[in-house]
């Protein structure tokens, strides 16, 4: 018999294995707000396309459906602390980019940057906002993918056997493990 799950606050306990992410977006005064996300996922088919959920009252949903832009910055297991602090604390009271020790790089194709701290960054240009009850969900069409360049493959991919993320599941965080095959599935 299966043993039901308690779904935690906001339904934290249905990440299962996220990748745990910052996303930056431009605020009305030019600087630049970011916040942990690990409600993103890819969608299948061309263009490449991703789905962002937030929660409606978030300060980042408000500013991403007006700037309708945003890049999402994977992260490291070394990055925890900031991760936590980024998801503490609004973009309304504090200026996360300082506390975190944040620098920003300028991206291709939107005016929110890139964190230079972040192995990935994937800028996204908002096709769609839906919103259901109380979040809002950003149906993204990526722009461009990038990597840093020691992790580049020099064939236009990644090296994952050295790129380390950090992931979201059950409410906790743990970091990539080895790699266990190179096809798709």
């Amino acid at each position: 018999m299966r043993i039901p799950v308690d779904l935690g606050v906001y339904g934290e306990y249905l990440h299962y294995g996220m990748p745990l992410t910052l996303v930056t977006v431009l605020e009305d005064d030019g600087s630049v707000n970011v916040t942990t996300i690990a409600s993103i996922t890819p969608l299948p088919g061309e263009p490449s396309r991703l789905v962002m959920g937030i929660l409606a009252e978030n300060y980042t949903s408000q500013l991403v459906e007006k700037r309708g832009e945003f890049v999402v910055n994977l992260i490291t297991p070394e990055m925890r602390s900031i991760a936590r602090v980024c998801g503490i604390y609004s973009g309304k009271e504090a200026d996360k980019m300082t506390i975190c020790d944040l620098h920003p790089h300028p991206a291709q194709y939107v005016q929110a940057p890139l964190l230079e701290e972040c192995p990935l960054n994937i800028e996204c240009q908002v096709e769609h906002v839906l919103r259901v009850e109380e979040l809002y969900l950003f149906i993204s069409k990526i722009l461009v993918l990038e990597v840093a360049p020691e992790l580049a493959d020099g064939r236009g991919g990644v090296q994952v056997d050295k790129l380390h993320l950090l992931f979201y599941a059950f409410g906790n965080t743990f970091a990539s493990g080895p790699l266990i095959g190179h096809e798709p599935l």
